[in-house]
């Protein structure tokens, strides 16, 4: 009987060791995190660009990071822009002065996957985009954003790259 409650002991640990390691393998995004200039793509002219050097410089963000959500709060000329994803899969709503967003946040292992659309008004006309953004931290500590976007004018994948201010 004592082998058979050591085994079952054995068992027990050793299927709760996926669930941990699953656990473990999400990362925290909070800090106060500034673009890497030289590891990011360059900003374009295409859809869903934004946030390369420009007169600015490079992007400063801060980062909150919850079980409940993910909140973004990034410098701008105008002021700080604020983005919250909420990551128990329910969807997403954010405005900005440039249009609004409605996006759907998930875990794929060790990257937050964002997806969703986002309208907005360029030029007198309202333009819908669909964006994927993969969110993950690279081993040295930064933090790697990957956005997808697609839109009539065209598809277009940018990379930029974070490190801790």
């Amino acid at each position: 009987m004592k082998k058979f409650a050591f085994l079952a002991l054995v068992l027990a640990a050793v299927l709760a060791l996926p669930a941990v390691a699953s656990a473990q393998a999400k990362p925290d995004f909070s800090g106060k995190w500034i673009q890497d200039m030289d590891k990011s793509d360059p900003m374009g002219g295409g859809p869903g660009g934004g946030g390369g050097r420009g007169p600015a410089g490079p992007q400063n963000i801060t980062i909150t990071h919850t079980a409940a959500d993910l909140t973004i709060e990034r410098e701008t000329p105008n002021g700080v822009m604020k983005t919250v994803y909420k990551l128990d899969g329910s969807e997403s709503e954010n405005t900005t002065p440039r249009g609004s967003s409605k996006t759907k946040s998930s875990w794929d292992g060790a990257k937050l996957v964002t997806a969703g659309t986002q309208t907005m008004n360029m030029q007198g006309n309202e333009v819908t985009i669909e964006m994927k953004e993969e969110r993950s931290l690279d081993a040295d500590g930064t933090m790697v954003v990957v956005t997808a976007t697609k839109s009539p004018m065209g598809e277009r994948t940018r990379k930029v790259v974070f490190k801790k201010a």
